[in-house]
């Protein structure tokens, strides 16, 4: 009877045993899981920079940590804009001053004088066809600036979303090099002949 108590306690010591190390075992594997899932949830992320470069240009310049670029940015919209503004209020100015010239002739069946002279912005002495150019020449860069800020903007997402893929990109600045001697040797019918000696490099990144 003895014997058999003893055997159960030493089945239940073995028992308790293997549970306490499979419990162990199981929050082992679950504090690996969840450093592994913090690790994937904070890796850097080109999605989450380019949408935020999207919502507000430079935002994902700050999230890649790229401060200096902010100004850059909206340097670039703001030049872009500026342009913008400057060549609109010059092309509206011409636009009325080549209509409030031809429509009075036109409404009537007219053809408009070639030799009138008009005003525009204040300044006299402007043909209707020196008129008409500015105003397609100002209407041009006006448009110009139009495709420049779209194009400036996209710039901006584009270059989060390429700077957060290189985020975590090791550039290493220990560059190595080192050189042996080394021979190279070739296989003939009679023996092998060393052919002349030479150095080696070797360049390690």
């Amino acid at each position: 009877m003895r014997k058999l108590i003893l055997l159960g306690f030493i089945c239940f010591l073995g028992l308790r045993t293997f549970a306490q190390e499979d419990t162990d075992t199981l929050i082992a594997l679950q504090e690996v899981t969840k450093e592994t899932a913090d690790s994937i949830e904070k890796k850097h992320s080109p999605k989450t920079a380019a949408i935020l470069s999207t919502i507000l240009p430079g935002a994902g310049q700050i999230y890649n940590n790229s401060w200096w670029k902010v100004p850059i940015v909206y340097a670039g919209f703001a030049g872009i804009g500026y342009g913008l503004y400057f060549y609109q209020d010059y092309y509206k100015s011409f636009k009325t001053a080549y209509n409030n010239y031809r429509n009075p002739y036109l409404e009537q069946g007219l053809n408009p004088p070639a030799d009138t002279i008009l005003t525009v912005r204040g300044e006299t002495g402007y043909s209707p066809v020196n008129v008409q150019q500015g105003r397609d020449f100002y209407r041009k860069y006006r448009d110009l600036c139009i495709i420049g800020l779209g194009v400036w903007y996209l710039a901006n997402i584009l270059d989060a979303y390429t700077e957060a893929h290189l985020f975590e990109f090791d550039v290493s600045d220990d560059l190595s090099v080192q050189w042996q001697p080394t021979f190279y040797y070739r296989q003939t019918s009679m023996a092998t002949a060393a052919l002349p000696s030479g150095i080696k490099f070797t360049v390690d990144f």
